[in-house]
């Protein structure tokens, strides 16, 4: 994992990408936001620029509803190529949502409260436990 990385932000709905846009804006850590309407997109940028991000959001909505196999294929070990955490989110609770990524390694699932105050406290958690942690996400020699 790579503090220094950018945070990326996977979402297609303006509105909670305004969110993000608001909250990381609020919390002004130094780590650029990259922001990106769907997984498949994501993956390629990063790939193609050689990008070590700190850690990537994802919508868990936009997981279940790409039916391509190559993202699918690449979802399956995103975390361990570009070494830092995958978390799912999404505004609503669905039992078939938390499956999905807890099936692949080293994920976490929130859902994104409505409040904004308690939205900005969850993201400022989430990265300063990332920044602050010792370890890597995979061991890769």
């Amino acid at each position: 994992m790579y503090k220094k990385g950018p945070i990326v932000i996977i979402e297609n709905k303006q509105g909670d990408r305004k969110l993000f846009i608001e909250v990381f804006s609020e919390l002004n850590y130094p780590n650029q936001v990259i922001y990106f309407n769907n997984p498949e997109t994501a993956y390629n940028h990063l790939l193609r620029h050689k990008i070590k991000p700190l850690l990537i959001f994802s919508d868990i909505v936009l997981l279940n509803v790409m039916n391509d196999k190559v993202v699918e294929t690449n979802l399956d070990n995103v975390g361990y190529l570009f070494n830092c955490p995958y978390l799912f989110f999404t505004t609503s609770f669905n039992q078939t949502y938390v499956i999905d990524p807890y099936s692949m390694p080293t994920q976490s699932y929130f859902v994104k409260p409505f409040e904004y105050a308690e939205f900005k406290q969850i993201i400022k958690t989430i990265i300063d436990y990332w920044l602050k942690s010792k370890t890597n996400v995979y061991n890769k020699n």
